[in-house]
């Protein structure tokens, strides 16, 4: 097994690069972060997860624009440098203005998970950074990473994650994929839950996992593979590869058991049950807002995404990005949303979205904001005809202002009504 050299660590250069290009599109983009440390970003195999914060006061128009700015900044830079393909993958994520970046209302623990890297405002920058770094432990937290632990927790799954714009590292993705994409998710995950501190990095997190649990296996397997880059070719075969993901395995096994003396959301009864844990998740109550939030979190820049997948470079595969994508889209934009909404404001539970459509038109929406949502719920039904994929993505295209624009009239009614019903009980507090 040959191994092409590792490239130059040259993700200063284009986290740079592309700060600039994307604010010379939008230029009220104001601080350019991504998740984890800067350290966790491996030269041929990692992506670059952008988080943009942004000026105040963005309107849902704003967002529109911004969203095709960044999906032609992408297209820009795909063409130029062909060798930062995987590193252009993803479209920004989770996109803020400061005030939201900042808001109790808004607050999302990955926030404080985010290196950033530049900005027009430092002085904002360092004060939205304190104010993070003084919150307490909370159930949001508790609930968030708990979330996260039980997504990831399990054998790994050896189809779930091709390698995608790898090029001549593709041979190394599958331990990659192991080990930094599902394995140290969780047990970065449970790491905070056991210490309620939340932590950046990766390879941190392994590093303190290893401190605290020192008898597992798993540590010295993974510090021998990633020291040698992925490039130990045993590893990549039987019994060697099976014995890894027996020792990854057995470590969320004992990990799950500790947590269950460390978590508040999950029965003692529930004992170390991890179907019994994620029902009882099921069954938590969270602030309906954030629900919305938490699965149209990547709505903001979608549109710019789809239209960067569907026009992308002949040498840029994304026919397994588009498939994703629609994979996740209506659970994320239509299923999860509506019915949520719905629920709060008329307490009745229902998965006809057609009917919660019929009932918001002329309403909260418009009717072709209500068009564009029946129609984009035909366009994603969770699967799709082979070779219609970049199609079917501009079909999307198309119409994604209106699916926008309507998640953020549902999320704005229930933020307006949720302010008048605390203003309310102050006022009789008062009383």
């Amino acid at each position: 097994m040959k191994f092409a050299p590792k490239p130059e660590n040259d993700f200063a250069q284009f986290i740079r690069t592309y700060y600039d290009e994307c604010q010379a599109r939008f230029g009220r983009i104001e601080a350019i972060a991504g998740k984890w440390m800067f350290r966790d970003l491996i030269p041929g195999m990692s992506d670059f997860d952008t988080r943009f914060i942004v000026s105040d006061n963005m309107a849902p128009d704003d967002w529109c624009e911004m969203s095709m700015a960044i999906g032609r900044a992408h297209h820009y830079l795909c063409q130029r440098f062909p060798e930062w393909a995987r590193n252009l993958e993803h479209l920004p994520g989770i996109n803020l203005t400061w005030n939201e970046f900042t808001s109790e209302e808004n607050y999302y623990p990955e926030y404080r998970q985010w290196s950033f890297y530049h900005t027009r405002e430092p002085g904002r920058l360092s004060a939205a950074l304190e104010k993070l770094d003084e919150r307490n432990w909370s159930e949001k937290d508790e609930y968030h990473f708990l979330k996260k632990f039980c997504l990831y927790y399990g054998r790994y799954n050896r189809s779930i994650d091709p390698p995608v714009n790898l090029g001549p590292h593709a041979n190394k993705y599958p331990l990659h994929s192991r080990i930094m994409h599902y394995f140290e998710p969780p047990v970065q995950a449970a790491v905070i839950l056991l210490r309620k501190e939340i932590m950046t990095g990766k390879f941190e997190s392994l590093e303190s996992a290893g401190k605290l649990f020192p008898e597992f296996k798993c540590w010295e397997l993974i510090r021998e593979i990633l020291h040698a880059n992925y490039e130990i070719p045993k590893w990549y075969g039987e019994p060697y590869l099976t014995e890894l993901e027996d020792a990854m395995e057995y470590a969320l096994q004992e990990i799950l058991k500790e947590l269950g003396n460390s978590v508040s959301l999950i029965p003692r009864t529930d004992g170390a049950d991890i179907g019994l844990w994620r029902k009882a998740l099921e069954r938590t109550e969270i602030d309906p807002g954030l629900k919305i939030f938490e699965n149209a979190k990547f709505s903001r820049l979608m549109k710019g995404r789809l239209w960067f997948y569907a026009n992308a470079p002949g040498h840029f595969d994304s026919t397994w990005l588009i498939e994703n994508e629609l994979l996740r889209m209506n659970k994320s934009y239509i299923k999860a949303p509506f019915p949520t909404y719905w629920k709060e404001k008329t307490g009745e539970d229902t998965e006809d979205v057609n009917r919660i459509f019929g009932e918001l038109a002329g309403n909260v929406l418009t009717e072709k904001e209500v068009a564009s949502l029946k129609e984009f719920n035909k366009l994603t039904p969770g699967y799709w005809e082979k070779g219609k994929e970049k199609n079917t993505a501009l079909k999307i295209v198309e119409i994604f202002d209106d699916v926008f624009r309507s998640l953020v009239k549902i999320s704005t009614d229930l933020s307006k009504e949720k302010k008048v019903a605390n203003n309310e009980c102050q006022s009789v507090e008062t009383v």
